[in-house]
């Protein structure tokens, strides 16, 4: 018997066809749409990335962002990733994805009182080898993503241990079908999924996403609808981290990967090559200007500019996105 796990989710990439300003907006819309659907439906599960997005909804909405508080200690809005932006996954310097954890993890304790274990970047187009190394050390126990595909590369389960040169491991899971899943395709996945299920328990996230939006009513109904006509099978909403301890549960010999996660549009990284060269070259000054702070407190006693610093990584980090 099956288990489906449910989640809904909103991706939103914070600049893409559009400036900052409009993705600060998006934000703001969805988040209210959200909570007032998850007023209406108790049960409702939602998982949320990005901390630059939730310091938006902190400074625009003080009021919307205590909903959001709530709806956290709750158990039923679950921030995911933990990281200031879901960003491109392979040109990044190893330090950007440090404070990536760094700031972002840090804002989700201070703010949430919440400690992101769930490592996602479900919109990336590749994944290099080095991060389950910076994920564990970190303090990240699993990870989901969705690109590259089935038809890009060949992977032994859904579900696996991701393993890094060094040793470290975490928990990986490619969700199987596109994360803006909705209404009448969504009860086609699940009713999909129950009669060939790749593993014992599945995880879909589903609701409108790229420019906002997340589940709707009628994506409750589908799932009801879904649930009701299978019948033996558990169909719910979940926080993805239950659905990673029931793997754990049910799933023996969970096979191992030792290797990148490629490739995704590969093109993409041959074009604009001055903003990937302006993001590196931005990097490499800020590591330059910490190593002078290091050295200029330990020789000289001056004070070090932690708060300049991080003024400074922030937008260098949200800069990572995909192109």
């Amino acid at each position: 018997m099956v288990e489906v796990f449910l989640a809904g989710n909103a991706h939103i990439d914070p600049v893409w066809l559009w400036k900052w300003f409009e993705g600060f907006w998006t934000v703001r819309y969805t988040v209210r749409r959200i909570v007032e659907l998850m007023k209406k439906n108790p049960s409702l599960t939602f998982v949320f990335s990005s901390a630059i997005m939730y310091e938006w909804l902190e400074e625009c909405e003080p009021e919307l962002f205590e909903e959001v508080k709530r709806l956290v200690r709750e158990g039923r809005w679950i921030p995911v990733g933990g990281w200031i932006v879901e960003p491109d996954c392979n040109i990044p310097c190893g330090e950007s994805y440090v404070r990536h954890a760094l700031y972002g993890k840090s804002y989700f304790r201070e703010k949430l009182g919440f400690e992101v274990r769930i490592g996602y970047n479900i919109d990336s187009f590749g994944h290099n080898a080095s991060l389950p190394q910076i994920f564990r050390k970190s303090g990240y126990e699993y990870y989901i993503f969705m690109r590259p595909g089935s038809h890009e590369k060949g992977l032994p389960s859904l579900v696996f241990w991701w393993e890094s040169p060094d040793g470290s491991r975490v928990l990986a899971y490619r969700h199987p079908v596109g994360y803006t899943v909705s209404g009448e395709e969504l009860y086609k996945v699940i009713k999909s999924t129950i009669a060939s299920p790749q593993i014992p328990v599945m995880l879909i996230l589903f609701g409108a996403g790229d420019h906002g939006g997340g589940p709707t009513e009628k994506d409750i109904e589908a799932i009801r609808r879904a649930s009701e006509e299978s019948a033996g099978c558990k169909v719910m909403f979940a926080n993805p981290e239950e659905f990673f301890k029931r793997i754990l549960e049910l799933y023996r010999d969970i096979p191992i990967v030792k290797d990148e996660l490629q490739h995704h549009a590969s093109g993409c990284y041959s074009v604009l090559s001055e903003v990937k060269a302006l993001n590196r070259r931005a990097e490499s000054i800020i590591m330059a200007a910490e190593k002078m702070s290091v050295l200029a407190y330990a020789t000289c006693g001056l004070d070090y500019p932690r708060s300049k610093l991080k003024r400074s990584w922030k937008p260098t980090l949200c800069s990572t996105r995909p192109v």
